[in-house]
């Protein structure tokens, strides 16, 4: 039987087990219809009786469908990503600025709430599709859950909601929504030719013809620059049709980054493609001119097996994934999704600790400006002295 190991890890569950360890208030207790019990004086009480300030628990983050999405599964799904992007990137990533005033948090959220409404509304499709989950897939998955909660302390556990319940379903969820995408792409067209897929490898040597002015932007060369760089192209030429190692002749005296590529139709510029393509194993071409210079091919294989295998992978892949996406499309076309953005905003990434910081390096930098003099200006771009700030538009 295929391991469903790899399915799994789609949520990074298990490399998260560790990083539940933030504090947050404990969660309430869920009655039969999934609502939260309140403790006295309208607190509410975690599985053992135990009041509690949170008021979220138990609350409803979003419905896709008929399907309802709790707190405690969407933190689950929340804090694994964090897991995982800080694991990667460092806690500070979540207020980088991606442009136009959009964070790298506000980004992300977006992804993990499209995430939980795809396998909410994939997995609802299941029992049309015939597929379910098996009972060694539910004997893996409580395996993969007791040893995802067996690294969780009974305090983080409580922090975050996260049971086995929820666990549980969210894995299920997943491995049924992997399970539809399969059935719901079996009629996909699998054939693909050689000639659709083929890959060559072809190493290669540049002289260019462009270079960077004072600004940095990328100009062509002048007349006469061009000139000397088409002689020493020629020159090369002829060392080439001679060498017995034109990797190392390449290697030396090439303007580009890499020597050797391996690459099919459509993903190289016409002359190169059309020259290359047309060349046998061993053979060096005359000079190709593009508009990044003159270039010197050598062909390594004009069939690569193994590159073309792996494209043949792709294509079918792409297929797939083009077909399903058009069926999700109009399966989420016709669901109906409601969130509780009030509960959804207040959730976020950045810890009150890291908040604290920045407040106090902010009123700080606020000290210095005021103890100087300088860079102490309000939000009409006056400075301190009440001139009004030159910018660089300004100066133009």
């Amino acid at each position: 039987m295929k391991k469903i190991a790899k399915k799994l890890m789609y949520l990074g569950l298990l490399a998260s087990i560790t990083v539940f360890a933030v504090a947050c208030s404990k969660p309430g207790k869920k009655d039969n219809n999934g609502s939260t019990s309140q403790g006295a004086e309208g607190k509410e009480t975690d599985e053992k009786g135990t009041e509690t300030d949170n008021k979220l628990f138990g609350k409803e983050v979003v419905s896709v469908g008929n399907k309802k999405v709790l707190y405690s599964e969407a933190m689950a799904y929340f804090k694994s990503f964090q897991a995982q992007m800080e694991a990667q990137y460092g806690s500070d990533i979540w207020g980088y600025d991606f442009g136009g005033g959009q964070t790298f948090e506000e980004l992300a959220k977006q992804d993990i709430m499209n995430m939980i409404v795809q396998n909410k509304i994939i997995s609802d499709k299941a029992g049309s599709f015939n597929v379910s989950v098996s009972e060694d897939e539910e004997a893996e998955i409580k395996e993969y859950t007791t040893k995802f909660l067996a690294g969780i302390t009974d305090e983080d556990k409580a922090a975050y909601g996260i049971t086995e319940e929820v666990v549980t379903n969210i894995l299920k969820d997943d491995l049924l929504k992997q399970k539809v995408y399969e059935a719901a792409t079996l009629d996909v067209d699998t054939e693909v030719s050689d000639e659709e897929a083929k890959q060559i490898t072809i190493q290669h040597l540049l002289v260019k013809t462009q270079k960077k002015d004072e600004n940095g932007k990328t100009v062509d060369l002048t007349e006469k620059e061009k000139a000397e760089a088409r002689k020493k192209a020629d020159n090369l030429l002829k060392e080439a049709k001679e060498t017995d190692d034109f990797y190392k002749l390449a290697e030396a005296n090439t303007d580009d980054s890499s020597v050797e590529y391996t690459f099919g139709k459509g993903e190289m510029v016409k002359p190169f493609e059309e020259a290359a393509f047309a060349m046998k194993p061993g053979e060096v071409s005359n000079i190709v001119e593009t508009d990044y210079g003159f270039h010197i091919l050598y062909c390594v294989s004009d069939f690569d097996e193994d590159a073309t295998q792996e494209q043949k992978e792709q294509i079918i892949s792409k297929r797939q994934s083009d077909a399903f996406q058009k069926l999700y499309e109009e399966w989420n076309k016709d669901t109906d999704i409601k969130v509780n953005n009030e509960i959804w905003d207040s959730i976020t990434f950045i810890s009150e600790d890291a908040k604290s910081d920045k407040a106090s390096d902010a009123a700080n930098e606020g000290k210095a400006g005021d103890s100087t003099g300088k860079d102490n200006k309000d939000t009409t771009g006056e400075t301190a002295d009440g001139k009004k700030e030159e910018t660089p538009e300004d100066k133009k």
